[in-house]
């Protein structure tokens, strides 16, 4: 089910543990920025990117396959949009609470594949820029 801006943010608010698919290393992209961010608000990110090992201090994965479902509460993409389906499988596998798809992120045959294993996204957002301040 596609969420509003205010109930993706109410679901990251109580759920602090994100896996950042497409996070990158250069201090100058959007998805370092973001992570930066959502670190800098008490976030235990997982980095997930097939290149790097590390990422901003935290130990990358190179899939989403190496995630338990446990171990991740959302997940952020940072990809572009015609990748998504590639994730589509894991992503049911994980069952998040929610998928946040980047701007510019938008594929709706992944929206459809999320709405019929009812898997909460919202797609085309910033948590960064959405964010309120007087949250935790």
């Amino acid at each position: 089910m596609s969420l509003t801006v205010d109930q993706a943010l109410e679901v990251i608010r109580s759920h602090k543990r994100v896996a950042i698919v497409g996070l990158s290393p250069k201090t100058d992209r959007p998805s370092h920025r973001v992570g930066q961010f959502l670190q800098e608000k008490g976030f235990d990110i997982i980095p997930v990117n097939p290149v790097h090992k590390e990422i901003l201090g935290q130990p990358s994965v190179t899939s989403l396959e190496e995630l338990d479902p446990d171990s991740v509460d959302w997940v952020d993409f940072f990809v572009g949009p015609q990748r998504l389906p590639d994730f589509a499988n894991e992503i049911i596998r994980l069952s998040p609470k929610l998928v946040w798809c980047q701007i510019g992120v938008v594929n709706p045959e992944f929206n459809q594949g999320l709405e019929n294993a009812q898997i909460p996204y919202i797609a085309d957002v910033c948590p960064k820029i959405e964010w309120k301040e007087e949250w935790p």
